[in-house]
This record gives C-alpha cells, sequence and structure tokens, in this order.
C-alpha cells in the first residue's frame, strides 16, 4: 500500500500520455494466452456445448432469497456458464456466491461487474468514485490512471475480474437519457485521454477493461435500454469524433470492447440493426479496420433495443456470426445455447468460429488467475473495498473537478472576513445543510433554507437577506439526467435573480452542467461555482474552495452554452486557508491516528482526568482529525460538541498576548529589546523600570512566578471579602464583573498592578511567571491607545475567521455551549461556568493576557495555523515572517531555557535526558513550539513536519486537585500519535 496520495500520484504522473497517439493498435495483454498449455488442456475436455456454454454470461444478484441462489447456481452448473455480471447485493454475499459458482462449474466462471465508479456503483455500503463527466473536469489525466488502479484493487478484492469500463462515448447531445454523465465529456481527444488512462490505471493492475459503447452512444436521445438509438452521421463524422476514443484504446491495448444497441445507418444501411448484431460494424469495422483482437462483449441482452428487433433465440445467433465473442447478460441460457447450437448444425455457425471465441474466453480467464482461483475472503470485505487511502484520492478527484463559471472582482476565495456580513442559503432544502455547515467552520455565519416555490416564510427569509452583504447560496435537487424538471423552474431562476439584485450572490450548482442553461439567472451571480454532483465531499469541497481551503482548477468538459464552452474555468487561488479532508489527504494513517488518539482520549475520560475533551488536530494545512469525546460534566447530560467553547488558561498567553506583541512587533511599534518602563510608565522608577522585555517573554526576567491577589481580599479573622473590594451587585464604585453576583471595585485594577511592581524582583534566571503577561496587555494599550482585547480581536482573530475566541463568553453565549470549569470553593465559592477559571484574570475583569481566553477548538486551530504559517493565513500577511520566526526560537538556549518569545519549545538535550521526561514528546522537532493550560489544554504546532494540534479539556472539573491528565500523559501521548501516523 503506498504511503500518501503524494506518493501515488507519483505513480501515474507519467503514465502513458504519449501511448495515445500510438497509430498500430497494441494486442490486450490476455491475448498471448490463448494457446496456453492450460488452454489447450481446458478446450480438449469441453464439449462443443460446454464451449458454448463459455460464450454465455448471465447477471447475478447479491441480494435475493435463497431461491434464487439455488436457481443461478442450477443454471451455471447445467450450462457450463462461462461467467456471471453482478449487478447489485453487498460484497460479502457476492463474495460467498463467488465461492460458490467456482467450486460448481468444470471451468470458474468469469466474474464481472459493470462499475463505472468502482464496485460502489454496484454493491451497498460501499461508496463509489466520481462520475465520469465529473473527472472530465479534472485537468490532471494521471489521476483517472490512479482511479483505475484503485479500482482494480477492489475488483482483485471482491472477486471480480472484468470491469464493463470506461464509457469511451462522446458525449455531444445535451438531451441523452442514457450516457451523459457517464461520458468524459464532449471532446473526442479528452475523452480519448481519460479512457486511456482509466483502462490502463485496471488492465495495469490485473482487471481487464472493457470499453463501450461502440461505435459510439453519445449523441443519441432514445434510451437504448428501451428502444433503438440511431446514429445518423457519415463516417467522416464518425472517424473524426465517435470512434476517436475506441480507436486511442484499442491502440493501448483494451481488454474487450461492448457494442451498444444502436444502429449506424452510415455503417450498417439495413434497417433497425443494431450494431450488437450488425457484421459490418462488428467485423468490417471493428475488427477488420480498426484491428481489434481482444473480446468483444455484447451489452445486456435483454435491453429493449435490441429485444424490440429481433426475437429469443435469433439475437444470439445474429450476434455471434456477425462477430460477438460473448453473449452478456443473457436472460434464458438454455434457449440461447439451443439456438446456437442449431445454427452450428445448420451451417450458420462455425464450430471452428466457437472454438477461436471460447480460446479467448479461456485466455482471459488464464490472465485473471482462474487457472487456479483463490477463495474470496468475506472478512472484513466491505470497509476493504473503500479504504480510507480510497476515501481521501475521491476526495481529491472532486477537488481538482470543482469548476468555477463566474467570479467577478475575483470575490472567491472570500477576503476581509472581519469586515463582511455573511448568510449561507439552502435552495431547495428544509434544513441547513452540510455544506452551510462546512461554511460555518470558516467564519460566523447565519442560515437560512428557502424552498423555491414560495414556502413558508419564503417572502420573510428574502427580506431577512438584504441586511447581508454576502449571500452564499447552494441550489439542491438538481437531477443528473437532464430530461427532468426537479428542482428547475421559473421560481428557481427568479430566485437567484433576486439575490443578484440584493447582494454578493456566490452560488453553488449541486448538479449537471448542462442544467445551468436553464437558469439564465446564474451567470449574472457574483460567483458560480459548478460541483457535477452532490454528496458528503461535494458540500464540504465548495466551502472550502469558495474560502480559498485549495483554489479551484477544474474546467468544463462540456458545452453549456456560449458563455461557457467546454474547456472553460476559472482558476482561483488557494492554500490560503485551512482545508478539511483525511489523514492520508495530508501523508497520514487514519488507522494508526484513530486507534491512539481514541484510546488516549477515552481513558481519559474513564479514568476520571476530565469529563470530556476535543482532539483537532491538521498536516499541510489540511484538518484531518476533529473530535470531541465525553460530557460536559460527569453527569453525562451534555455531549461536547466540536464548537464548544474552553477556558483555555495559560494558552492565552501565546493566543492573545503575544500575538498582539507580534503584531505591534511586525508594525514597527514594539522590540522585544526595550524596556519595560518605556511602554508602561507605572513601573517607571521601580526596580522593574529596565527590564528587557526579551528576558521577560522568555521568563527570566527575575518576576516571582505569580502573586495570589485573591487571598489579599479576605479578611483573615472573619474569612470573608473586605467590604472595600467585592459586592454581590454592580455599581459605578463596583462596576467590573469577577463571577455571577461578584463584582470588584473599580481601582482594584491599579493596587494590583502596584503589587506587581512592588513585588520581590529575583535574579535573572528562569522562573516561569504569569506577570509577564499580565503587564503585556497594558503594553499593547499603550502603544494603540485602544483597548486591547479590541485590538486583538479586530486585527487578528476576526481576520481569521476566527469569531468563536473571547474573553467573558457568558456575554454572548449559551451556557450549553460553554464547558464549565472548576467548583470554585474558596474564592468565588460557586460553579465557574462562562467565567474565566484564573483568579488574577477575573479579578481583571476577566481578560489578561496570561488567562481568560476562551475558544473553540477549530478557531484556536486557525490561529495556531497562521503560526504555522508564520503569520500568513488568508491571504493576508498577519504577523511579519521575521517576527513569527523569531518569536518561535529559542532565545536563550545555552542558559538550557527552552522558551522562544512567549512560546513554549522542546526539551534541550534531550539526550541527556530519559525518554519518558522528554517534553513535549520525542518526535517534536527544535523548530516546533506551542503551550498548555492549567485548566487541562494544549497546542503545539510544528512547521518542520508541517503539524497543527490542539487539546482542550476541562480537567479541573470539578477541583483543581486532579492531576491524571498529566501522570497519564495524554495530551502529550496524543501529539506523539500524531508524529507516529505520518507514513510520507
Amino acid at each position: 500500500m503506498r504511503s500518501s496520495i503524494a506518493g501515488i500520484l507519483l505513480t501515474g504522473i507519467m503514465f502513458m500520455t504519449p501511448a495515445i497517439i500510438c497509430s498500430q493498435p497494441i494486442d490486450p495483454p490476455f491475448l498471448q494466452y490463448t494457446n496456453h498449455p492450460w488452454v489447450d488442456s481446458v478446450m480438449k475436455n469441453l464439449t462443443l456445448e460446454e464451449k458454448v456454454g463459455q460464450l454465455i454470461w448471465i447477471a447475478g444478484f447479491a441480494n435475493r432469497g435463497i431461491g434464487y441462489d439455488v436457481e443461478i447456481s442450477s443454471t451455471i452448473e447445467k450450462y457450463g456458464i462461462g461467467g456471471v455480471i453482478f449487478f447489485q447485493g453487498d460484497a460479502p454475499k457476492q463474495a460467498q456466491m463467488i465461492n460458490h459458482f467456482r467450486k460448481i462449474s468444470k471451468v470458474p466462471p468469469i466474474i464481472a461487474i459493470d462499475g463505472e465508479w468502482g464496485v460502489g456503483m454496484r454493491l451497498e455500503a460501499v461508496p463509489g468514485f466520481p462520475f465520469q463527466m465529473t473527472l472530465g473536469a479534472v485537468k490532471d489525466d494521471s489521476l483517472i490512471y490512479v482511479m483505475g488502479e484503485y479500482i482494480a484493487r477492489q475488483m482483485k478484492r471482491s472477486g471480480v475480474d472484468i470491469n464493463l469500463a470506461p464509457v469511451a462515448d462522446v458525449n455531444n447531445n445535451r438531451s441523452n437519457p442514457v450516457i451523459n454523465a457517464r461520458s468524459f465529456g464532449e471532446n473526442p481527444l479528452m475523452v480519448s485521454r481519460k479512457t486511456v488512462a482509466y483502462m490502463k490505471g485496471m488492465q495495469d493492475n490485473g482487471i481487464m477493461a472493457v470499453a463501450k459503447h461502440f461505435p459510439g452512444h453519445g449523441d443519441t436521445e432514445v434510451d437504448s435500454h428501451l428502444d433503438l438509438p440511431v446514429i445518423r452521421h457519415d463516417t467522416g463524422r464518425l472517424n473524426s469524433v465517435e470512434l476517436v476514443p475506441f480507436r486511442s484504446l484499442i491502440n493501448n491495448g483494451v481488454g474487450g470492447v461492448m457494442p451498444g444497441h444502436i444502429w449506424v445507418p452510415s455503417i450498417d444501411p439495413e434497417r433497425n440493426i443494431p450494431a450488437t448484431i450488425s457484421g459490418p460494424v462488428l467485423t468490417g469495422l471493428l475488427r477488420n479496420s480498426m484491428g481489434f483482437k481482444g473480446l468483444i462483449l455484447s451489452d445486456a441482452m435483454n435491453m429493449g433495443g435490441i429485444t424490440r428487433y429481433t426475437r429469443p433465440g435469433e439475437s444470439e445467433v445474429l450476434a455471434l456470426n456477425a462477430g460477438m465473442d460473448v453473449l452478456e447478460y443473457v436472460t434464458d441460457p438454455g434457449a440461447a445455447i439451443s439456438s446456437i447450437m442449431r445454427a452450428i448444425k445448420n451451417g450458420n455457425l462455425s464450430e471452428a468460429g466457437i472454438d477461436d471465441k471460447c480460446r479467448k474466453v479461456l485466455a482471459a480467464k488464464y490472465w485473471a488467475g482462474l487457472h487456479n482461483p483463490q477463495p474470496v475472503s468475506e472478512e472484513n470485505i466491505t470497509a476493504e473495498l473503500f479504504t480510507p487511502e480510497m476515501k481521501a484520492y475521491t476526495r481529491e478527484l472532486y477537488a481538482s473537478a470543482l469548476t468555477v463559471l463566474e467570479n467577478s472582482d475575483n470575490i472567491i476565495p472570500l477576503k476581509r472576513l472581519e469586515s463582511v456580513k455573511i448568510a449561507t442559503l439552502g435552495i431547495n432544502r428544509k434544513e441547513v445543510s452540510s455544506f452551510q455547515k462546512a461554511l460555518g467552520r470558516y467564519t460566523r455565519v447565519d442560515h437560512y433554507t428557502v424552498d423555491i416555490n414560495g414556502g413558508e416564510g419564503y417572502r420573510e427569509t428574502l427580506q431577512r437577506l438584504e441586511d447581508y452583504d454576502i449571500i452564499i447560496a447552494g441550489v439542491y435537487g438538481i437531477d443528473q439526467r437532464t430530461g427532468r424538471s426537479l428542482g428547475i423552474n421559473a421560481a428557481l431562476d427568479s430566485l437567484v435573480k433576486k439575490l443578484n439584485r440584493q447582494n454578493n450572490a456566490v452560488i453553488t450548482w449541486f448538479g449537471n452542467p448542462y442544467s445551468i442553461d436553464r437558469v439564465p439567472g446564474l451567470q449574472d451571480a457574483s460567483a458560480l461555482v459548478l460541483t457535477y454532483q452532490m454528496n458528503e465531499y461535494t458540500e464540504s469541497l465548495a466551502a472550502q474552495l469558495i474560502f480559498g481551503g485549495f483554489g479551484a482548477r477544474g474546467t468544463l468538459p462540456v458545452t453549456i452554452n456560449e458563455r461557457y464552452p467546454a474547456g472553460y474555468g476559472i482558476k482561483t487561488a488557494g492554500n490560503l486557508r485551512l482545508q478539511y479532508g483525511f489523514p492520508e489527504s495530508a501523508g497520514m494513517s487514519s488507522a494508526i491516528l484513530e486507534h491512539k488518539i481514541d484510546s488516549l482520549a477515552t481513558l481519559g475520560i474513564t479514568e476520571g482526568a476530565y469529563p470530556g475533551c476535543i482532539v483537532i488536530a491538521a498536516r499541510k494545512g489540511i484538518v484531518i482529525y476533529s473530535k470531541a469525546y465525553g460530557h460536559h460534566e460527569y453527569d453525562g447530560r451534555i455531549e461536547v460538541k466540536e464548537d464548544d467553547l474552553y477556558d483555555l488558561a495559560s494558552v492565552t498567553k501565546i493566543s492573545a498576548a503575544t500575538s498582539g506583541l507580534m503584531l505591534l512587533n511586525s508594525e514597527g511599534r514594539f522590540s522585544p529589546d526595550e524596556y519595560l518602563g518605556n511602554y508602561v510608565p507605572v513601573f517607571k522608577g521601580s526596580d522593574k523600570e529596565k527590564i528587557l522585555i526579551r528576558d521577560m517573554l522568555t521568563h527570566q526576567a527575575g518576576l516571582v512566578s505569580w502573586i495570589p491577589f485573591w487571598r489579599e481580599t479576605i479578611n483573615e479573622s472573619t474569612g470573608e471579602f473586605r467590604n472595600r473590594t467585592f459586592q454581590p451587585g454592580p455599581s459605578d464604585r463596583f462596576p467590573i464583573i469577577v463571577a455571577n453576583n461578584m463584582f470588584i471595585h473599580r481601582t482594584y485594577r491599579n493596587r494590583l498592578f502596584r503589587e506587581i511592581r512592588d513585588s520581590k524582583l529575583g535574579e535573572r534566571k528562569y522562573v516561569y511567571s504569569d506577570l509577564t503577561f499580565i503587564i503585556a496587555p497594558e503594553i499593547i494599550s499603550s502603544i494603540t491607545g485602544s483597548d486591547w482585547v479590541e485590538f486583538i480581536k479586530t486585527n487578528v482573530y476576526q481576520k481569521l475567521g476566527a469569531f468563536d475566541m473571547t474573553f467573558n463568553p457568558y456575554m454572548n453565549y449559551p451556557l450549553s455551549r460553554i464547558v464549565p470549569t472548576e467548583l470554585d470553593t474558596l474564592f468565588r465559592r460557586q460553579l465557574l461556568h462562562g467565567y474565566v477559571h484564573d483568579e488574577g484574570a477575573a479579578m481583571l475583569g476577566g481578560a489578561s493576557g496570561h488567562a481568560g481566553l476562551f475558544a473553540t477548538a477549530g478557531d484556536l486551530l486557525k490561529l495556531m495555523e497562521m503560526y504555522r504559517r508564520m503569520g500568513s493565513y488568508g491571504g493576508e500577511q498577519i504577523i511579519s515572517e521575521e517576527v513569527m520566526r523569531e518569536f518561535t526560537s529559542y532565545q536563550f538556549p545555552e542558559e538550557s531555557n527552552r522558551r522562544g518569545l512567549g512560546f513554549d519549545k522542546p526539551i534541550i538535550d534531550r539526550d541527556t535526558i530519559k525518554p519518558e521526561d522528554i517534553y513535549p514528546t520525542r518526535s517534536a522537532t527544535p523548530s516546533s513550539f506551542g503551550h498548555s493550560g492549567f485548566t487541562g489544554t494544549f497546542t503545539w504546532i510544528d512547521p518542520e513536519k508541517e503539524l497543527t494540534y490542539v487539546f482542550l479539556s476541562n480537567r479541573v472539573f470539578p477541583t483543581r486537585n486532579n492531576s491524571k491528565l498529566s501522570d497519564l500523559g495524554i495530551r502529550t501521548g496524543i501529539l506523539q500519535a500524531l508524529y507516529d501516523s505520518i507514513i510520507d
């Protein structure tokens, strides 16, 4: 198994592009075995009737009862059926049936599946790869090759030998009811490249491909399942369009070709003669003119395109006589074999011809390994048919296909999140969609849904949307079959036009590209994104594209109208913000991650280290793990959700105070090499005036570690608070809230800073101190002349779209979203819920540089990811790269001080330390940095490994006297698990 998606791409990057221009046919790989001793021995032991049986392949269903199973087994055994094409069922049952069929057969039947987008097209509980038209939008053909490789792996695992794919039809008729999205598109050369890539991906890995529907089913308006379509083009047109992909496939060694039940008068003028039974098509054109030597397999012989114009039994004889090798989906094998045997006896079919066809079928079986068939294991088969690696690759295919058709003033990726008001709109939705929720991960948005037919609240919703700067709308209910009108009517166009007039409308079309032409208003949208399909991938990816997680690179595989011709697509910038994907998307192992992280996170809950936690991590800018565990409290009433807010405790130091200082340093308004007294006047004239800020930020300025300010507010004789310090209600003298029903005197802040000024100053050595970061906001306010919290929110958090990073969350959030911390029995004498846990921060009104910040895990990750990117996020250099590198580097390693400026870093001289004492973990690189928090929080960033990690918990609930989180090493253990899962 390859180590990562990036590694997989390298295998196909140059796969066989030059081979597409081959002018001479290459023999299919199985043909080398037509005279193999095994084939010879089987031929000698088959009767003529049994040889005919090898040419008959029947349909199989792995979702029917025991009666059906007995009947099909009897048919296979009685007639010596050569192959089974499975259409429906589940993987374990199909494996069971395949194993049984091989046991009862004289010659093991070949197993085929009509899996154009993988086995998931047919098997329950197995996801599929994208439709071929979606893949037609993908510029990089090597991606298609690797998909073929994955599909081959699926086929092998499920016991399948032949895939009845790819579709090589050039779809140039938007009304085509049967091909349409099954085609790669309308450009013959593009279809050629992609079908060859798909075919080679399979055949290079042991699965025969079958190109269909010869000589081309793309320009039809009749469904051949129901009737006989007619292709009326002359041979010149056929040679320049329809036949181009088939010729490329033949020239590159495709194993099989499937003719369509279509009549082509320019090749065979006899009226209503499907290609299936046409000698001029199969022998004259396909065999003689185009030089195809592989297997010609019929389309299903029960389709209307053949049954309406031939009698039962007659069609099979006519097909073989015309040049067909294999008759697929024969509904009455007994009657077919009898008719064929009569035709041989009557001289209408030759026995030599039957031998040649049978020999080719047997050669294909030998190539597939059926001379020594291995049982198909049922154990874990469904999971193994769509591995995490395949899931990540499917995401990559969809991401590469998404196509931007409009982008007025480069509105996407969206910019200046701090200054725009955004709403999302689900059109034809009754509930908020996954797309809308995915948009909400990037910034603050309000969600709406609307019924285009004017359902309840329609007008009211439109009025409310007038208040927004940008509307991001998703259009749902678009049927892939363009002949249907589901979701597309005048009301939809009217709604789109209203949105365009009212707002900047960014619209995502979750459906077939042809349908866009039926909604003229779409071309006036500020931005228009086409996803081709609607599923969990495209909903998430469309949101990521709109916010610049990745850039649009898809191009239209078909023409929509003059404005949007085939090949059109607007590129957009990417890698500006976080993406959301899977571990394998970033070169990591899902199996390792899920096992280790789940084990550690749940261990903390079962051992009582905390009632719940959240783990989120990203690598290479892709969020690869995000999961909530447990509950807010041990009573189990409220489950932890990923958008809950936690008290960050000392993580505030690097998330608030340090970010403000770095921002000012980037602007040239602050320097860590200035003295404290130059920024904060209260320290002038004290022994702290000449302290260097650099020494303060590295905890070696000689400041005491902390001062228990709250204890000084208690009357020692009574144990009660001094009246001059707190009151239970607000007033002019007591305006600052500390906790519920607890307000502190307005001047206490001054007293607190005087106490810091007058505290004992020790020698210059490393002593971790909160005081630096209590002072830091004063530096920021002194320089900016504004409120330090608002300065950081406006200039950092909101630029990131991190609106859920806040102080005093009780003011703006329901308590159900805020995780409680400690039951404080000494100072505030209440459960701290929405109020800061740290006593000093509480006495400063809940906002300090050392504690007080609350955040969701996702928003904190955005800030940490900006740090990993050395100050860049959302297409903006928020903090200068030079400043970021300085602040996150060791400052005094020669003094055994492992700190950066504000940031914690890995322990120095790890070679002299016991492995279990290495901080934070053995794999952390010297360039990495982060911080931990007293409440049970932790974050770590490793630029070298491109890793960003956040852990949030409330380990102090209900009491801080609980060291199990550290004792069990959960936070750093999860960090090590992230390192261990890196496989690229």
